[in-house]
């Protein structure tokens, strides 16, 4: 990223965004804000320009300072068109031109991709995967996203949707998963099916310090309140969470023997709540289920960036890729 140009990144989900302002690699100010797509369209939009302004300002840059804007997004991207071609959780915008329409009202070319494609490509630029050029994202949070970059290009696939590790097919008796087929890998080992399983294990009083913090509601079963439990002792918890990696390791070989990457970064609230328990688990399912001498050089990283990743990594992509 030219040490001179400022760029804005944008991480925007159903609920909230965070948005950044970069120059290269330094991020100089962010913003968090709320998103409400129950007010619509406009209201949306109003919110995404109003936190962009407010972070040129905390960056202490001009508007026509500004070189790009990218935007990381749940959905697939017709990549050709520049278009949200499905987004389960913002209706409005399936087939609408969020990067042309933004373009008009920041006047600077502006990307918008799949934000977990730009959550790998900020690790692979700047985080845990920099200098490698063949590399799998899985980022474990509500479900499991994924990402591919190979030969050191975003991979999209024919339609724009590859990279969707969260549904590499695992157990034909596994749970159903929402997207309306059976056995997926994050219906098993997202956080959604971890959450259930383990207030079944608080509920027959097999993980006390959960079922004291937070209890068996599933809405409170958040990675955070998963790993004080862990720690706090809750040892049938643990061996839960390790298991649940143990299938990510299984994913994680399929791609090995698949795409023969040179890293897997892992990534997502539940990494960043344990790593120390996710990581070695599903390497260790990894190297134990891959063909071994393919398996031999692959590193598996934790995802470094934080929430930084998608900000980062959609900023860099805009300056690549803007006006292409």
């Amino acid at each position: 990223m030219a040490k001179d140009k400022a760029v804005v990144g944008i991480d925007l989900g159903a609920t909230k965004m965070l948005v950044g302002a970069l120059r290269g690699s330094r991020v100089l100010a962010t913003v968090k804000a709320k998103t409400d797509p129950a007010g619509g369209l406009r209201r949306f939009l109003d919110g995404i320009s109003a936190a962009v302004e407010e972070v040129l300002s905390r960056a202490e840059i001009r508007p026509k300072q500004l070189a790009a804007v990218g935007v990381g997004c749940p959905g697939v991207i017709d990549y050709r068109k520049n278009r949200i071609r499905s987004s389960a959780n913002i209706p409005f915008l399936i087939n609408f031109p969020l990067a042309k329409r933004l373009e008009r009202i920041f006047g600077t070319p502006t990307t918008v991709e799949n934000d977990a494609n730009m959550g790998l490509y900020g690790e692979q630029q700047f985080g845990a995967a920099a200098g490698y050029r063949h590399v799998a994202g899985f980022f474990m949070g509500t479900g499991i996203g994924g990402a591919l970059i190979l030969d050191g290009t975003l991979y999209r696939g024919s339609s724009g949707a590859a990279g969707e590790l969260g549904h590499l097919f695992i157990d034909p008796l596994g749970p159903g998963c929402g997207c309306g087929n059976r056995g997926c890998l994050e219906a098993a080992a997202g956080r959604l099916a971890i959450a259930a399983e383990a207030a079944a294990l608080a509920c027959r009083g097999r993980a006390d310090h959960l079922l004291s913090d937070a209890g068996s509601d599933l809405r409170k079963l958040k990675s955070g309140a998963l790993a004080r439990a862990v720690k706090a002792g809750d040892d049938e918890l643990r061996q839960l969470l390790r298991r649940k990696a143990q299938l990510v390791g299984i994913g994680m070989a399929n791609v090995v023997n698949t795409l023969d990457p040179e890293c897997i970064v892992l990534g997502g609230g539940l990494m960043e709540a344990m790593p120390q328990l996710i990581l070695p688990a599903a390497e260790q399912s990894m190297r134990g289920h891959a063909m071994p001498d393919i398996a031999e050089h692959v590193k598996v990283a934790a995802a470094e960036l934080g929430d930084l990743a998608i900000v980062m990594g959609a900023a860099k992509w805009a300056l690549d890729h803007a006006g292409s």
